[in-house]
């Protein structure tokens, strides 16, 4: 935040403050799932999780405003680069937060390795194609509720549409395996710091 205000302060231009409105909807799923209590309702704790996982894809979606990176008079590019990886970092914090917690509902709910794994596949999966959707087909997480049936089409037509499933599942399956290797190191870390921390002990 502190890098934005010192970009507008320098360029007397808001040229990326739309970075404060992605990084607001990155944080929707971490606030929503880290909301989730066991003695709610199950139809509230049903919408909690759907509404989680639909907003989900916006905490990844920031790296891809990296599109917008270009040689500008304004600013140098290292500036810009430096800004929007630093607010692409705090969405896949977000993103790896929300997806712990998802995961370890999972196993409460199911108490299945198999069934968690599958879980954190669709995820991974849904989240990707949720990224192609919002930087490809312009959409975002809302248009399900107010534009769902021009949706749905533009769904269809990315999946069997001869002109358009490449790309979709190009990007898509380069996202998921993305999503997924940044999920593991991080979780490979947590492990081998937890580890560490008990041999000390």
């Amino acid at each position: 935040m502190l890098l934005l205000i010192a970009r507008i302060v320098r360029t007397d231009q808001w040229s990326y403050a739309f970075l404060i409105w992605n990084l607001f909807l990155a944080f929707i799923p971490y606030i929503l799932i880290k909301n989730y209590k066991a003695d709610q309702h199950k139809i509230l704790q049903a919408l909690i999780i759907g509404t989680t996982i639909l907003f989900l894809p916006n905490a990844p979606y920031i790296i891809t405003d990296l599109f917008h990176l270009r040689e500008r008079i304004a600013a140098p590019m290292w500036l810009d680069l430096i800004l929007i990886l630093s607010f692409a970092f705090l969405g896949m914090v977000f993103f790896i937060l929300s997806v712990n917690r998802l995961l370890s509902i999972s196993n409460t709910l199911f108490g299945s390795r198999w069934i968690t794994s599958g879980i954190k596949f669709f995820i991974m999966l849904s989240s990707a194609y949720g990224i192609y959707l919002g930087r490809y087909l312009r959409f975002n997480s809302w248009d399900i509720v107010f534009n769902p049936f021009h949706l749905a089409k533009k769904m269809l037509l990315s999946v069997f549409d001869p002109d358009c499933y490449k790309e979709t599942f190009a990007v898509t399956i380069t996202f998921t395996i993305f999503l997924y290797l940044v999920f593991e190191i991080v979780a490979s870390l947590k492990n081998a710091t937890n580890t560490q921390t008990n041999d000390l002990s």
